[in-house]
Formats: structure tokens, C-alpha cells, sequence
């Protein structure tokens, strides 16, 4: 019987050795290993499928390269993780020698990429807290007028147009209704290390990232549609004829139909807005507001906009369960970890980590110890968790040999 009980999330299928397997190499014996699981696990075959989708989307670029310590110390560990092996066997045979090699190049793609210096930097002080604290473990609450409802962290909100929510609670298969209130704001919460998905009642779809708060009418009745965030969230506006505004605490972005990025943390001293398709301007006081083109960034901060160009997919796969990374610094990776997973991270004094830069692609699976195991062996670190504290530091051991 093949156990089922890390696939929780399609993230872990893609975490998943022999699923990374099966998906390059489409054999007659990976073909009945997943044919025997979905006859065994029905329930499982939705996430697995979404996998494959997610699989397929990864464009590998084949110039990048782990380096030669990381690959050794990843090649180690897949070979114990590999169905059948045995550290005692002497070789694996050539088809699973071929397919480790190309594992790695996917994990190259899939788990972090590049670590390098900055070029022409000097080292700078490394705070010993990477992310400030960590909160509360909480559930996901919606908020509407005196009621309070606490969700699943998949749960799926969908509103109609006469103010009615109709909730989607994690795995069950049952809705529950709710009534919201028409003359007072509803809220919906998600604290760190959650996430949520609503569609509002003009049929906008929002997907809420960690420590984000929505408030937004139970429908709209006025000239604009108008919702308030602080945190992030990435949104599909449905066209309409009524201007639809989004209010951080430091601007206000207008839209008729688009799909974009807003990120407007209260612990992080600027705002983005990243735009995907579409148009859409922002506004300050005091400045003239600022039209944007898709792949284009404004950045708000002390009442300035700068605009720039982006890659919008770096700023918008997190709603697809995946950080992608190009030179960014490691403190920066770590405080997207932190706020995913609702962790904090120190280090020892003999690392520097702000000294390196990051690209590539991290999956984000539900468990933690695989995404910082992947950060420890490309970045040459080995960590230590407590609780919601991880302590990173320089790794000691030597480089493992070829034979």
C-alpha cells in the first residue's frame, strides 16, 4: 500500500521524489505507482492533479547550476529517499542514475537556485532577528458585523449579490451560509501562517496572503466598489462600468477590470503595487497619481511613488503556493518564510547572510523542514528549530567525496 499521509497540499506531491520522477519519466511502472495511489487515495487525486498542473508551468533554465558542494550533499540525500535504496547497495542502477540527474535539475529550479555575494557591496550588520516575533497561532475569522467565524486556512468565500456568504470550510464537502451585514464593514483576518481565498459579490476574486486584514461591504451599492487591505493580497478584478478602488493605509489604487499585486504590510516601511494585466493608476496625497503598465512596480513610501519595471510573476506566484526569487537578498527570502509559516529566524555571529543573494523558485509545501532543508544545503547552512524559532548557522561538515 503506498502511505498517503505527507500529501496534504499539492505542494508536497511536488516535493515528492517519485513524483518528480513520474512527471520525466512517464514509464510503465511510474504510470501504475500513481494509478495504484489514486485507486487508493480518490480523495488525494484533486491535489495531485493541480501538482502535475503546477509541474508543468516550471520552466527549468538550464545555465543554472547548483554548486559542486551542494550538489553532493543533495545527491546524498536523494539516494536515501529513493524507493528501494539502501545506503549498503553498492549502485543504483543506471535508470534511476539518470533520473537522479535530472532531479537535480529540477530541484534547481524548484528549490533555491543561486547564492552569491553582492556584487561591489561591502558586509553589512546583520540584525540577530530576522523577523521581529512571531504571533499568535491563529484561524483565519471572518468578521461580520457582531458575528465572528473562525475558517480553515483553505477555506473558499463566496459572496452574492444580496450580501449572503456561502463558505467552503477546508476539506468538507458541505457550504455553510451566512448572513453579512449591510451597515457595518465586514472583515476577514488571516494571521500569520495562513492563508485565505474570497470572491466578492461582483465577482472580484482575492487571494489573502499571511497577515493580511480585508475589509470590503457585503455587496456594492454606491457609484465605486471600494475594499480596504492592509497586508497583501493578489486580485482578479471583474470588469464593470464602476471604478473599483483598493485603500492601503498610504495610497489608493483605482481600477475598472485587471489583475494585480498589493503589498502593504504595517511592520514594512513601503508598499507595492504590482501590476499583471490591465491598468491601473495610484494615488498619494500631495503627488500627481501614477498610471501603471503590466510588469510595472510603484513602490510608496514617506508619501513618494517610483515606479520601475518588474517581473510581475516574482511579486504574484505566492498565490500559487510559490516565491520565486531574483537576487534577492537572503534576509528578504527569510522574512517571506517567516511570514508564510509564522516563524522567526536568528543567526550566530560567524554568518552573514545578508551578504548573499537569491534566485530562483521555492515551493512551499506545508511542511517546513523540507522548504529549510532546501535552503540549508544550497546555501551551506544548517538550521535548528524551537518551536517558531529557527536558528541558522554556518555548516561545519566537509564536502562529501565522488566515488
Amino acid at each position: 500500500m503506498i502511505e498517503k499521509q505527507h500529501f496534504s497540499s499539492s505542494a508536497d506531491f511536488l516535493n515528492d521524489d517519485m513524483f518528480i520522477v513520474w512527471r520525466l519519466f512517464r514509464t510503465d511502472e511510474t504510470e501504475r505507482y500513481w494509478e495504484e495511489f489514486v485507486r487508493e487515495h480518490p480523495q488525494a487525486e484533486p491535489l495531485l492533479r493541480e501538482a502535475c498542473r503546477r509541474f508543468e508551468a516550471v520552466r527549468l533554465n538550464e545555465k543554472r547550476r547548483l554548486r559542486p558542494e551542494a550538489r553532493d550533499a543533495m545527491y546524498r540525500q536523494l539516494l536515501t529517499r529513493l524507493p528501494d535504496h539502501k545506503p549498503v547497495r553498492t549502485r543504483p542502477t543506471a535508470w534511476w542514475i539518470a533520473a537522479a540527474s535530472v532531479i537535480f535539475a529540477i530541484i534547481s529550479t524548484i528549490g533555491i537556485i543561486t547564492w552569491s555575494a553582492r556584487d561591489g557591496q561591502q558586509p553589512t550588520a546583520l540584525s540577530d532577528k530576522i523577523v521581529g516575533h512571531t504571533l499568535p497561532s491563529e484561524q483565519v475569522r471572518l468578521i461580520a458585523g457582531d458575528q465572528t467565524i473562525e475558517l480553515q486556512s483553505s477555506s473558499e468565500i463566496t459572496l452574492s449579490e444580496k450580501g449572503k456568504a456561502s463558505i467552503l470550510d477546508g476539506t468538507s464537502i458541505d457550504t455553510k451560509a451566512l448572513q453579512l451585514a449591510d451597515d457595518k464593514p465586514n472583515r476577514l483576518l488571516v494571521p500569520y501562517g495562513k492563508r485565505s481565498f474570497i470572491t466578492l459579490a461582483d465577482g472580484s476574486r482575492i487571494w489573502l496572503n499571511s497577515g493580511t486584514e480585508l475589509t470590503f461591504p457585503a455587496e456594492f451599492s454606491g457609484t465605486n466598489r471600494e475594499i480596504h487591505l492592509q497586508g497583501e493580497m493578489y486580485i482578479e478584478v471583474a470588469p464593470s462600468d464602476r471604478p473599483f478602488l483598493v485603500h492601503t493605509p498610504k495610497a489608493i489604487v483605482h481600477v475598472k477590470g485587471t489583475r494585480f499585486n498589493v503589498s502593504a504590510y504595517a511592520d514594512e516601511p513601503t508598499e507595492s503595487v504590482v501590476l499583471v494585466s490591465g491598468s491601473v493608476q495610484v494615488e498619494v496625497q500631495n503627488q500627481p497619481p501614477l498610471t501603471l503598465a503590466p510588469d510595472e512596480m510603484v513602490a510608496i513610501s514617506s508619501g513618494q511613488l517610483t515606479k520601475s519595471l518588474v517581473d510581475a510573476s516574482e511579486y504574484t506566484s505566492w498565490h500559487d503556493g510559490v516565491i520565486k526569487f531574483n537576487r534577492t537578498s537572503l534576509t528578504d527570502v527569510l522574512k517571506k518564510i517567516g511570514r508564510y509559516y509564522n516563524v522567526s529566524f536568528e543567526s550566530s555571529s560567524d554568518i552573514a547572510l545578508n551578504e548573499k543573494t537569491v534566485s530562483g523558485k521555492l515551493f512551499l509545501s506545508n511542511n517546513l523542514d523540507s522548504v529549510m532543508t532546501t535552503v540549508s544545503v544550497l546555501s551551506s547552512t544548517d538550521y535548528k528549530r524551537e518551536d517558531n524559532l529557527i536558528w541558522i548557522r554556518k555548516k561545519q561538515s566537509a564536502r562529501v567525496k565522488q566515488h
